[in-house]
């Protein structure tokens, strides 16, 4: 969801995929968050798809701490019992 957000459309590639990947670090890119080089240590433990899901949350995390945040579905549900709201934000 924090992807298509970024993006403003939905993204056409699998995130285990080579395209799936560029496709997602030029999202990150767009939003200043320019994901390469080899992020030693960890990099060479890391799956790459876990590397950008972590940048997008951060930038999903960003947006919440600065009130531009989104929430899906807009009215969030409510969860019972104790009516706590459930959506998802990006």
């Amino acid at each position: 969801m924090s992807f298509t957000v970024a993006s403003g459309a939905t993204l056409t590639h699998s995130k285990r995929t080579w395209a799936g990947a560029e496709e997602r670090r030029a999202i990150l890119a767009g939003q200043g968050l320019a994901i390469e080089g080899p992020m030693l240590p960890g990099g060479a433990m890391a799956g790459v798809d876990d590397v950008l899901d972590a940048a997008i949350v951060a930038w999903s995390a960003r947006r919440l701490a600065t009130g531009t945040g989104e929430s899906f579905p807009a009215r969030p549900d409510q969860f019972s019992p104790g009516g706590r709201p459930i959506a998802i934000w990006a």
